[in-house]
């Protein structure tokens, strides 16, 4: 019997953010992480989910990691020539779209990879969906209809390498509409196709929010911009002066500080407005991310 459509539409979804993810994540592992100094380390059954003695510049992984390293790993077996799986990160699209993303490299192809996977939920009886988008990136995993959970592993060719997102998540919500701007994020009324990514690692929240405003200059989104931040008790600071081609702004308010990017789709009159506000935490962030502190 076949899987219904939302399944197929699941697993991409959540292909989608779990890259979009990795991308911002990636990032952010100079502020959250310490590489270690040998990042070949094969994984055993034993050590996927174990904390061992710290090495040489790896802390050992916090209670927060285990946790997301849990919920992403435990629906797939270790990759056998594999490093050793990090957190990449955890809930960042909300509340209402809880997922966890671990991830590893090896020098297998993503083929090599997805086809491990897909011949390993076939033997366990699962119904495996997946799909190739190039020889470089794709996708294979299973959706599950009574908690609505997708389980994916995602491998993406770069560097030389492989690297594989292993993700779960409840993608049910995002199906239904996408990921809504916060109300503590100045928004221009007359935006359009209006969204917002929360990524959140242990030790900062990052919000990205992108929009259009159609028929509108730069000029004036820069100072609606300018005046709403300002009205909410935020600094702002001149980065780049409007002109034709766009401008920046720099803002802050106690612990959350980013930019305002926005740009004029030449010839047409349309501003692109991108948001990147990034939140330090002494913790974990818990309850409602609607709100800063």
């Amino acid at each position: 019997m076949a899987e219904p459509r939302s399944a197929v539409r699941a697993l991409a979804l959540l292909f989608s953010v779990a890259i979009a993810g990795g991308l911002i994540g990636f990032a952010w592992e100079r502020f959250s992480y310490v590489r270690p100094v040998d990042p070949i380390e094969d994984v055993t059954t034993d050590d996927m989910l174990s904390a061992p003695a710290p090495e040489p510049g790896r802390p050992s992984r916090s209670p927060w990691e285990e946790g997301v390293l849990q919920r992403a790993l435990s629906h797939f077996p270790p990759y056998p020539r594999g490093t050793r799986p990090e957190v990449l990160a955890a809930d960042y699209l909300g509340e209402q779209s809880p997922i966890a993303v671990a991830w590893f490299t090896t020098q297998d192809s993503p083929d090599q990879v997805l086809a491990h996977y897909s011949g390993t939920l076939v033997d366990a009886g699962l119904p495996a969906l997946g799909h190739r988008y190039n020889e470089n990136a794709g996708y294979v995993g299973y959706w599950s209809p009574a908690s609505k959970e997708v389980h994916l592993v995602s491998a993406l060719a770069q560097g030389g390498e492989t690297t594989v997102f292993v993700s779960s998540g409840q993608m049910q919500p995002l199906l239904e509409g996408g990921p809504q701007v916060p109300q503590w994020i100045p928004m221009h009324p007359e935006a359009e196709d209006a969204s917002a990514l929360n990524f959140q690692l242990e030790g900062a929240t990052q919000h990205t929010v992108s929009a259009r405003v159609p028929e509108s200059t730069v000029t004036e989104v820069e100072a609606f911009f300018r005046e709403d931040f300002q009205k909410r008790g935020w600094s702002v600071t001149e980065l780049h002066a409007p002109d034709e081609v766009g401008a920046e702004l720099e803002v802050r308010r106690g612990a959350v500080f980013g930019l305002v990017m926005l740009r004029r789709q030449v010839p047409s009159s349309e501003v692109m407005v991108h948001l990147s506000l990034t939140e330090r935490l002494t913790a974990p962030r818990q309850g409602n991310t609607e709100e800063t502190p």
